[in-house]
């Protein structure tokens, strides 16, 4: 079983910074430069790299962190809150949340993306929240793949183990799984509200889970025919 990341956390008066521990900064100033202008660091990256590798509520843009390379997007609430608050929280903790349940998946054998690092803003009474993790290389979604049948086996034991492990995932669906060829493995993508329950989901939750799954990839297959 992997063993668990830890994170330095370090905090400014309008800033909240998760950094995975031993991740090099490069700065002069260290990590402590981020409470002032990480959002502008994070701009400049993703302005130099100049594509966005992905699309949706809310965006995805490639940058360079700590020497990695690394994918950055801004968390928006999803649902009826989405549309009035979009990328605006009263607090930090369900970003904290985010970056210990990607840690606790891990230890568990969950193939997630490692955190590098997460940023909370304040402006006014409102947060920002931006979570920055590695990339997944040579990958495409299980809902670019859904036509293969090893493609949706894979995914679907991923979704049991999860769900033997507690987890309660509010945007489970084929777009944020990852299918990587070389290892034949699908990791899981965008834990932004999810939570380990402290037992495993029940076949009613289970069920619900997988009828998200089943929609998005009827609803969208619709609009996105195969060729």
């Amino acid at each position: 079983m992997p063993n668990p990341e830890t994170y330095s956390i370090l905090a400014g008066k309008t800033s909240r910074l998760w950094v995975l521990e031993g991740l090099a900064c490069g700065d002069e100033d260290g990590w402590e430069s981020w409470l002032v202008d990480g959002e502008e660091r994070l701009n400049v990256s993703a302005d130099a790299h100049g594509k966005i590798i992905g699309q949706g509520r809310n965006p995805v843009w490639r940058v360079d962190v700590g020497g990695f390379r690394g994918v950055w997007k801004t968390n928006w609430h999803g649902g009826f809150l989405g549309g009035i608050l979009k990328a605006r929280y009263w607090g930090v903790e369900r970003l904290e949340s985010e970056v210990h349940l990607s840690a606790a998946l891990r230890s568990a054998g969950v193939a997630t993306p490692r955190v590098l690092l997460a940023l909370a803003a304040r402006s006014g009474l409102f947060w920002k929240h931006h979570i920055v993790t590695e990339e997944i290389r040579n990958s495409a979604t299980v809902f670019e793949l859904r036509g293969r049948q090893e493609v949706l086996e894979a995914a679907h034991n991923l979704m049991r183990k999860v769900f033997d492990l507690g987890l309660w995932a509010p945007d489970l669906h084929p777009g944020n799984l990852l299918w990587v060829e070389e290892t034949k493995q699908c990791h899981l993508l965008d834990l932004a509200g999810a939570k380990l329950l402290k037992r495993p989901l029940t076949d009613l939750e289970c069920a619900a889970r997988l009828d998200r799954f089943n929609r998005f990839m009827h609803k969208y297959s619709q609009r996105h025919p195969r060729s």
